[in-house]
């Protein structure tokens, strides 16, 4: 038998790594990305990793607000590697859509702040590109 991995392997990490998002477990998707699960994969819903996190409702418990800030971090950990924060899932919908409808306004900020990032960098670029001419 090969050491390598096969299809049915990635499925099963992907389809794991979209169960422990749901379940707010964003340590083991985490370590799963890190395992080989791909930030860009996607469920039969169109969803990626992003689009999932921000899907569920904010949570508004003590208890929830720890979940909220792993979901933060989690995010943060999906943008530092290279997550594609404009896919749509199957509904039309991206990952700050649900982050708008589902109240998570530090994830709306971090989604809002890399856009305009990727904006200022595209400006930069063009504005080089035009003086080279």
């Amino acid at each position: 038998m090969g050491a390598g991995f096969t299809k049915d392997d990635e499925n099963d990490r992907t389809g794991a790594l979209f169960q422990a998002i749901r379940r707010d477990r964003f340590q083991l998707a985490t370590d799963l990305i890190s395992k080989g699960a791909g930030v860009n994969c996607i469920n039969y819903f169109g969803n990626t990793p992003l689009i999932e996190t921000c899907r569920s409702h904010r949570a508004s418990t003590r208890t929830g607000n720890a979940v909220e800030s792993d979901r933060e971090r989690f995010v943060t950990f999906l943008i530092s590697n290279d997550c594609d924060k404009t896919k749509y899932d199957i509904y039309g919908w991206t990952a700050l859509m649900y982050a708008e409808k589902n109240g998570h306004d530090t994830i709306i900020d971090i989604l809002e702040k890399k856009e305009q990032e990727m904006r200022n960098d595209d400006s930069t670029d063009n504005k080089a590109g035009n003086n080279s001419e």
